[in-house]
């Protein structure tokens, strides 16, 4: 009677032991963050989640931090302080046999607006002058992701997309300022200003060719803006955890 009791005793506890073993981890879910995102002038965060199968939503939310660039002005370089607010949606398909692993190939549509300012020191006409910069873009875009996702372990992934062409209609307004002198501009001081500024404008491609440049003689500035359909490509990596 002992060694049965014994004997139902310890099938009690191999059945219990089983029973609360640990089920194999198959995430829905991923957090990530892509560090490229700061070049730009935003914390960029990415969530995705599996729907079924091969497929999943994602979504990508950028917050606005301060960024710092050089572009050239007359030869010089100027430092630009930039911000960027974005948000990304897309849906991913993978193309390999395992769950949010593997080659994937994402179509996305993007929204993106981004600031920029900068203070450059240059010459108009035969003085010496010093001109206040400030830029504002907005772009929406659509294009195709591909890319690949990687687990290491269970939790830690990394994210590589690397070839995303877009497409994006926007509009871009660049404005150059001279707050070294209150007197206005000569119209030999206007032309130079405003050659200058499409010297400046020249560094970006397919902005360059289809920007309107204005100038205000009494205000001292050369305004220039661009709208319309411009090209884009995105590229990077995100690092984050599965849930």
């Amino acid at each position: 009677m002992k060694n049965i009791f014994c004997l139902l005793l310890l099938l009690s506890i191999s059945v219990v032991s089983w029973s609360q073993e640990e089920k194999p981890f198959t995430p829905s879910v991923t957090v990530k963050w892509a560090p490229t995102g700061l070049l730009l002038g935003n914390i960029s965060l990415q969530a995705e989640y599996n729907l079924y199968a091969r497929n999943s939503i994602t979504g990508k939310i950028g917050l606005p931090i301060t960024a710092t660039r050089q572009f050239e002005y007359e030869g010089k370089d100027v430092d630009f302080t930039m911000k960027a607010t974005s948000f990304l949606a897309g849906y991913r398909h993978y193309l390999s046999k395992k769950k949010m692993q593997g080659l994937y190939l994402e179509p996305f549509f993007k929204y993106v607006h981004h600031t920029s300012e900068g203070v450059g020191n240059g010459t108009i006409g035969t003085r010496s002058v010093t001109m206040n910069f400030t830029n504002n873009y907005n772009g929406y875009g659509i294009g195709a992701q591909l890319g690949a996702q990687f687990f290491i372990g269970k939790r830690f992934v990394i994210d590589l997309f690397f070839f995303g062409p877009e497409i994006n209609s926007a509009k871009n307004n660049f404005k150059a300022v001279e707050i070294s002198n209150a007197i206005p501009w000569t119209s030999i001081e206007a032309e130079d200003a405003e050659r200058d500024i499409r010297q400046f404008i020249d560094q970006f491609p397919f902005i360059k060719n289809n920007t309107d440049v204005t100038v205000d003689r009494n205000n001292k500035t050369v305004t220039a803006r661009f709208k319309g359909a411009l090209p884009g490509f995105r590229a990077g990596v995100s690092f984050g955890i599965a849930l």
